[in-house]
């Protein structure tokens, strides 16, 4: 794998909700235009910024995603 090189910059990223209030946070995103993978959230500089909760639900209910 080695070095990955891009660029950080700084926005503001917006959740929005199904239910309830919409909620925006100032992120930290790196782009690195090479890069083979997935798409990686991370802890520092999103992550920590929110509150997080998965229902995985089941066959009568869907999986939700809760934050705040």
């Amino acid at each position: 794998v080695g070095a990955v090189h891009g660029t950080l910059f700084r926005v503001e990223l917006s959740l929005v909700a199904d239910a309830g209030a919409d909620l925006t946070v100032d992120a930290t995103v790196f782009v690195a235009p090479d890069w083979p993978g997935p798409l990686v959230l991370g802890y520092r500089g999103l992550l920590e910024r929110i509150r997080v909760g998965l229902s995985p639900g089941d066959a009568t209910r869907a999986a939700l995603f809760h934050f705040g």
